[in-house]
């Protein structure tokens, strides 16, 4: 079986897997942390939608997840009272009632509707989103969400997404805005409106890849949005390549012959055997594509693999690192702690209490 080289194990992942083990590659004692966390204030407005507001709220606390500390702590405020009623007459207890809200600079204010919201001003609600926008703070619209944003009358130097059925009200009560009934909208960093629960994610990730980077973004993205994948795509793990149109044939090739033999792994002259190219060919193309050596790459999602296995089944980790193709399980643990932080059997364990 092949191994490569020491050398090439240098602390944590190169290539795009790294976005599928952000959230394992921090150890435990790294989560532990003095810095505090922002605040992410949900209003969660009767009848608002649970789909939509889940899908938000689950994007930051999978963001908290694979980041190395959590960065948003995330409460939920009612209008009138401490409980608001969703879409599907689920009654939620809240955290507070909107007069409990504090705005600064570092927060998110996210105004959560709905299909069936009442649209009517709401005074309270309007003070709070003024002092949020006159404090900087990112304000985020789910669904008619935006109704109570436009009617706040803060300044919106964008477009703000709608629902369709809201199309003729907003055009009614908000002239001068510009609306939009497709996708989402973000207005200078600071305000972004989506139209429905479909489009709540694709927002979502937009404003962590702007706030965060690409990384984090893709990162919540292999967590939560996997499940968008055509089942052509579902065979390989690399979903990158669906975007990458640009990465030749022979790339793909070579990635999918990789995860086709993990348990004995080809060595890189068998590889381009198979393929047809030269060392020299799959090296450099790798550089370019990829990001990083075909070794580099092999060892990289050998270890994805082997981290999923430690994490979803009770296999010993000796079975394990034989599975991945390691010649022994020492030196499959040493190479996991290098990239993880964490030695395959801690990794394990906290799998098992988070």
């Amino acid at each position: 079986m092949l191994e490569t080289s020491s050398k090439t194990n240098t602390s944590y992942f190169q290539s795009h897997l790294k976005r599928s083990n952000l959230a394992f590659t921090h150890p435990p004692l790294s989560k532990a942390s003095s810095i505090q966390p922002k605040k992410a204030n949900f209003v969660l407005l009767d009848h608002f939608s649970m789909s939509s507001f889940s899908v938000v709220l689950d994007t930051l606390v999978t963001l908290n997840l694979v980041h190395d500390n959590p960065i948003y702590e995330c409460k939920t405020y009612g209008v009138n009272s401490n409980k608001a009623l969703s879409d599907v007459s689920i009654e939620i207890t809240t955290d507070g009632n909107i007069r409990d809200i504090e705005v600064s600079k570092e927060s998110i204010l996210v105004i959560c509707g709905g299909f069936r919201n009442s649209l009517r001003p709401e005074p309270l609600l309007n003070k709070i989103l003024v002092k949020a926008a006159q404090s900087h703070t990112t304000i985020i619209g789910i669904w008619n969400g935006s109704f109570y944003i436009a009617d706040s009358q803060i300044k919106t130097g964008g477009t703000l997404s709608i629902h369709q059925d809201n199309k003729a009200i907003m055009e009614e009560r908000f002239p001068t805005l510009n609306l939009s009934t497709s996708s989402f909208t973000e207005d200078n960093g600071l305000l972004f409106t989506c139209c429905g629960p479909n489009t709540a994610l694709d927002m979502m990730l937009h404003f962590i890849k702007d706030s965060y980077g690409t990384d984090y973004s893709q990162a919540v993205a292999e967590v939560i949005g996997s499940d968008r994948t055509s089942e052509a795509d579902k065979k390989t793990i690399n979903r990158f390549l669906r975007s990458e149109t640009h990465t030749p044939d022979c790339i793909k090739e070579a990635i999918k012959l990789m995860e086709n033999n993990i348990e004995d792994p080809l060595s890189i002259d068998e590889l381009i055997k198979l393929i047809g190219i030269s060392r020299r060919q799959i090296e450099r193309l790798f550089k370019i594509n990829v990001g990083v050596t075909p070794a580099r790459y092999y060892m990289e999602f050998r270890l994805t693999h082997a981290r999923q296995l430690i994490q979803q089944s009770n296999l010993s980790i000796f079975e394990i690192s034989i599975a991945c193709g390691f010649v022994s399980s020492a030196h499959f643990s040493r190479t996991f702690h290098k990239f993880f932080g964490q030695s395959p059997m801690d990794s394990r364990r906290t799998s098992q209490v988070s």
